[in-house]
């Protein structure tokens, strides 16, 4: 009688995969795009990803699904995030237009805090919290999700 055992190959490339992990580089949270095509190609991806998300949300509300409660949430999320991008898109235009003068480093260079000065100033850092905005969609998303996949809720409870 065979055995389905895994094919020796992949195993090994597993296991390369594996170290390679393992010996990568430090993954930095902060990227800064060089001027200016790097920053009209990232405000472009804003823009793509803002109007695929609405129009997922549309399609969804326009469908049969739109009965559902996971693909309200879902909907929800989508419409969600497409504001963020808008948010978004809205904090890196401004941060063009905040001098670097009141931009405050800290000993490695990286912006930490902004001074408010200007009314630029404050719109940028009031645009800058788009987290108040990518949290509550990512959250829709992920309780659409659970709804579809069957998990009550109460299961979180118990690990």
């Amino acid at each position: 009688m065979r055995v389905n055992r895994p094919i020796p190959l992949l195993q090994a490339l597993g296991l390369i995969l594996l170290a390679q992990l393992s010996c990568a580089g430090p993954a930095h949270a902060i990227q800064s795009h060089g001027p200016p095509e790097g920053i009209y190609v990232h405000l472009i991806g804003h823009v793509l990803y803002g109007l695929a998300m609405l129009g997922f949300a549309i399609r969804i509300r326009l469908s049969h699904l739109a009965v559902r409660k996971s693909w309200q949430l879902m909907a929800l999320g989508a419409l969600i995030l497409a504001l963020w991008n808008g948010w978004a898109f809205i904090a890196h235009v401004l941060a063009i237009h905040v001098p670097a003068t009141d931009f405050i480093t800290n000993k490695q260079g990286v912006r930490m805090w902004v001074a408010l000065h200007t009314p630029v100033d404050w719109l940028y850092y009031i645009f800058k919290m788009d987290h108040l905005l990518c949290v509550p969609a990512i959250l829709c998303i992920y309780l659409a999700l659970r709804r579809m996949n069957g998990t009550p809720l109460t299961s979180l409870k118990k690990r």
